[in-house]
């Protein structure tokens, strides 16, 4: 009996010491979320188009919550091949993701309680950039991208174009420009405020069916001057199909968009009359566009001349053909943009249009009981009569 007594409390005490056992080398249960409590959000692409990185976010961090939001505790860049974690930082209360094009850039928005980050990290080195605005600023702390995604876009593989700003109520959106640098050993980017212009009009350049918009956009340098301008067209969706971006009211920036129709079809013509120097060059482009946004020519003309005193070379038949053609373009087109001249000028009718008569002066004035060829010739015998010739 007493061996019975002696074997039951071993017993007893070795399962009591197990149970203490279990307890103090037990792993802690990880704590159980409110049933009211949400962990961020992570939207917009996950994936990157070449199907080799995906961003994740891992954990919450419940020490801190904003109207019973949890915000990420990490969020990541990983490897899909070997689950390699690439790149890391902290969580906010909001992630969303945006891959450039070609995969080589993950931009990616957080939003904290007060603020937004924008942060670029490069594929290739996994380095990483936080968006500066163009006063070398992050974005003011109480001002945030929009909510859905339309916060940003990939002009091209380098250049992200971003919207800050609510709208409405809560204060104008901002357009910026963010163009990326990388290194082998540093990542950086820099950025432009531009801003946008639509013009009045519908086309099909590219003759789907679907209409297509005109918007003019304006690069502004940091000093608050136009750095340069942009045409873009656009497709209904509201994604560019086609833009030229090299316009400048620098002389070497000259250039003139219109849109005009030739044989019922909706076309492009870039027309550069230019001048320096006593030469002429005078040439043009007319195009549509393929449904990628390449350009399809139509036709193109050119015509040189040298109006120096000692040279002249200047055919008045052959400049006066040239520009009847393109005038005929021009009669009923609508100017998209020029900066010809020095003059920025759009939306306007392309048959006011008059950057290519520079050849008429107080001496010769433009007789209009003259055809164009008679009064270039007039022109060539005013230049070489002053040349003495």
């Amino acid at each position: 009996m007493f061996r019975q007594q002696l074997a039951g409390l071993a017993l007893l005490l070795a399962v009591t010491a197990g149970a203490a056992a279990d307890r103090l080398f037990q792993k802690e249960p990880e704590p159980e979320l409110p049933v009211c409590a949400v962990v961020a959000p992570l939207e917009g692409e996950i994936t990157s188009p070449d199907g080799q990185f995906y961003v994740r976010q891992m954990g919450a961090d419940t020490s801190v919550t904003a109207a019973g939001l949890y915000p990420a505790e990490r969020i990541q860049v990983v490897s899909r091949k070997t689950g390699e974690v690439l790149w890391e930082d902290i969580g906010y209360y909001h992630q969303s993701v945006l891959w450039s094009p070609g995969s080589r850039y993950a931009a990616i928005a957080r939003r904290a309680r007060t603020y937004q980050v924008v942060t670029v990290i490069d594929t290739r080195t996994f380095l990483a950039w936080d968006v500066t605005l163009p006063d070398g600023g992050p974005i003011p702390e109480y001002t945030f991208l929009p909510e859905d995604d339309a916060w940003g876009t990939w002009q091209n593989e380098n250049t992200l174009l971003l919207t800050v700003g609510l709208g409405g109520d809560s204060g104008p959106r901002r357009f910026y420009r963010c163009t990326l640098h990388s290194e082998a050993d540093q990542f950086t980017g820099s950025t432009l405020e531009q801003t946008r212009q639509s013009l009045t009009g519908l086309w099909d350049f590219d003759k789907d069916g679907a209409p297509e918009t005109a918007e003019v956009v304006t690069v502004w340098s940091p000093e608050g001057t136009a750095a340069w301008y942009e045409l873009h067209i656009k497709k209904e969706d509201g994604s560019i199909l086609w833009s030229q971006e090299n316009f400048s009211d620098s002389h070497a920036g000259w250039s003139s968009l219109f849109a005009c129709q030739v044989g019922g079809q909706d076309c492009l013509l870039r027309y550069t009359p230019w001048m320096g120097q006593g030469l002429g060059a005078y040439s043009y482009e007319l195009f549509t566009l393929d449904g990628a946004g390449e350009e399809v020519l139509v036709k193109k003309n050119r015509v040189e001349f040298d109006i120096d005193a000692g040279i002249l070379d200047f055919d008045p038949a052959a400049i006066a053909a040239f520009l009847e053609e393109v005038h005929g373009y021009l009669a009923d087109s609508t100017l998209l943009l020029s900066t010809g001249g020095g003059n920025v000028r759009f939306g306007t009718g392309g048959g006011e249009f008059r950057d290519d008569l520079r050849f008429w002066s107080e001496g010769c004035p433009y007789d209009n009981t003259l055809s164009l060829e008679q009064n270039l010739e007039r022109a060539r015998d005013a230049l070489l009569t002053s040349s003495g010739g």
